[in-house]
């Protein structure tokens, strides 16, 4: 697993290439937790290189939003391969995290706020709202 990190207009982009599993997600994790201790204002996740991902990084992803959210940042997913995107439609990741079809295009999205609202929102800007949207779905 190799990670590319730049930046184009004020977001941070993290081009991913190789498989994200279980042996990669610690190191992707600490990558992440650097971002949201810095409190990154936006950040884009490349994975046009990624060929597999296993519920470890789906984890590492799911736990960056969380932080993210926590801070106002923004995050996205671009340009995933086939295999990657259908794993995403199975546990309906695209439903909390916009997904682009492009790099450029996710860059064009976050630079302009034009960022969509997801179709179920994971995690509140308010702990207590977390809280009791956790306990809901927990009950559900």
């Amino acid at each position: 697993m190799k990670l590319h990190e730049s930046r184009h207009r004020n977001v941070d982009i993290f081009n991913l290439e190789g498989e994200i599993d279980l042996h990669y997600a610690p190191a992707l994790r600490a990558r992440f937790q650097a971002k949201a201790s810095q409190r990154c204002p936006a950040l884009v996740v490349d994975l046009s290189g990624v060929p597999f991902i296993d519920s470890t990084g789906i984890a590492v992803l799911l736990e960056y939003l969380r932080d993210a959210s926590g801070f106002g940042g923004k995050f996205c997913l671009a340009a995933p391969t086939d295999h990657v995107r259908h794993v995403f439609e199975i546990v309906r990741l695209h439903e909390a995290v916009p997904v682009f079809e492009s790099t450029a295009d996710a860059i064009a999205a976050v630079s302009s706020d034009d960022l969509p609202a997801p179709i179920q929102p994971l995690f509140s800007l308010t702990s207590s709202s977390a809280s009791a949207s956790l306990t809901r779905r927990r009950a559900a």
